[in-house]
């Protein structure tokens, strides 16, 4: 995989992105949506599935080492590199692949894995944290899929693309 400055420049600015975004949340604390998932969607989109892994791993790391709180785990690279992944596949974004996508995401990976992880580090109940983080998930999934249809069918997002070369042209 051969990147140019330019390349690089973008996905730098989108890991900032998503650091700051990440820190951003709205609602309720037991029902709170931040917005990180955003640089990952345009990630996703502009680079496909191993930069947008990798993006949000770095993105992850660089958070923690700047903004953390508490004590740091690998584990927790693990849905990170998920959600990276799974983001990736919005390269090519219909309806149908961004409602699996953020499904995927916001289910399988924040709600079961990272619930998971948070009850295996800080030795919790499983069943109990689950109810408690059912209903930001069900919140976070819509608010997700949402705001990825209107961003990645937004013109300027596409014209975007196509301006950095990130696209292969015919």
């Amino acid at each position: 995989m051969h990147l140019n400055v330019r390349q690089i420049t973008g996905l730098a600015v989108l890991i900032a992105f998503n650091i700051i975004l990440g820190k951003i949340s709205i609602g309720p604390i037991f029902a709170s949506v931040n917005f990180g998932f955003i640089a990952l969607v345009l990630s996703g989109y502009f680079y496909g599935v191993r930069l947008t892994a990798l993006a949000a791993v770095l993105a992850n790391l660089l958070a923690f080492t700047i903004m953390g709180k508490g004590s740091f785990s690998i584990l927790f690279l693990l849905p990170a590199v998920l959600a990276g992944g799974v983001y990736g596949f919005l390269q090519k974004p219909t309806l149908t692949r961004i409602i699996v996508v953020n499904t995927v995401v916001v289910v399988g990976v924040s709600f079961f894995l990272n619930t998971f992880l948070i009850t295996y580090t800080n030795h919790l109940n499983f069943q109990s944290l689950l109810g408690a983080r059912t209903i930001k998930m069900i919140i976070s999934l819509l608010v997700q899929i949402i705001i990825s249809y209107l961003l990645l069918s937004n013109s300027a997002i596409t014209n975007l693309k196509k301006q950095l070369q990130l696209i292969k042209q015919p």
